[in-house]
């Protein structure tokens, strides 16, 4: 058991982490409302019907707002486990849909930085990586999928974006220092 100062129990001492893990469960719900937002907009603005990406984004919603109410006082183990699977699979998956959906001009790269972050943060370093290299697989294998249909874009961007995702957390900070 590691140290406690006198008078604090353990359950007081992990009220902040269980309070940046309730914070990371309401800020995913609050970028599912977002993306269902910006979604509905767009569609009312363009009135050209996505059912495939607000489904996506209506079942993204319905998953969050589950999650958050199920998951409980406790968060997962730091340890990377299945327990994570639930919220990092999640997020992944739906950002990867959103990204092989994309029709407009809306970029989802930087949702991956969600669950990179909750991985890093409330994770250990072995998460925080597996994440990230998730992260960068999935894009990578848009970048190559999309090439390899021909479709009528730019992908060395797309390549660059899986790149710039694949920065595994605190290297910036190791660079700039």
């Amino acid at each position: 058991m590691p140290f406690l100062p006198p008078g604090l129990s353990p359950s007081a001492a992990d009220a902040p982490f269980v309070r940046m893990w309730r914070g990371f469960l309401t800020g995913r719900v609050m970028v599912a409302l977002a993306l269902l937002f910006l979604q509905g907009l767009g569609q009312f603005i363009n009135l050209a019907a996505e059912p495939a990406t607000l489904a996506v984004c209506v079942a993204y919603l319905a998953v969050t707002l589950a999650e958050r109410a199920l998951a409980g006082r406790a968060p997962p183990p730091p340890a990377a486990g299945p327990r994570w699977l639930a919220f990092i699979g999640v997020d992944l998956a739906a950002v990867c849909a959103l990204q092989l959906l994309q029709a407009g001009s809306m970029n989802y790269t930087p949702l991956f930085g969600l669950p990179i972050l909750m991985a890093a943060v409330l994770g250990t370093l072995t998460l925080a990586l597996g994440t990230t290299a998730a992260a960068t697989l999935l894009l990578l294998a848009l970048a190559w999928w999309l090439g390899y249909q021909g479709a009528d874009i730019d992908t060395a961007q797309r390549y660059l974006q899986a790149a710039l995702t694949g920065i595994p957390p605190g290297v910036p900070a190791i660079v700039l220092s």
